[in-house]
């Protein structure tokens, strides 16, 4: 914790847009929460079925066609935000969307990412 008492905001802002920024889905807040809660829900319901499975994993599994790169970093921030928001959590916004619509939801809001 010292180390985050030491740096300044600016730095730590850089570092955090460097790393885990939304800025690049190119959407509105909406859609950039409801792309989080998406991602928490099917983890979660998936989780509660059995499967040994991260955020990062259903991600991957509904952006099949993204280029290796962005599934490997992009995503991984994505999941990463996601797996921390959803600790300790064990309700999760839905946004109205029926389970089984909600995979290609979020693939929908998921395909608004552009990466320049």
């Amino acid at each position: 914790m010292n180390d985050l008492e030491n740096i300044s905001f600016d730095k730590l802002s850089k570092i955090y847009t460097k790393y885990f920024t939304l800025n690049y889905l190119n959407s509105n807040m909406s859609d950039k929460l409801a792309c989080i809660a998406l991602t928490c829900y099917l983890t979660n319901h998936l989780r509660q079925k059995g499967h040994k499975l991260n955020c990062y994993d259903v991600l991957k599994s509904v952006t099949k066609d993204w280029p290796e790169v962005s599934r490997n970093t992009f995503l991984k921030s994505l999941g990463a935000m996601c797996e921390d928001l959803m600790y300790g959590c064990d309700t999760f916004l839905d946004f109205g969307i029926p389970l089984k619509e909600m995979p290609k939801q979020l693939k929908k809001l998921l395909d608004n990412y552009c990466p320049f």
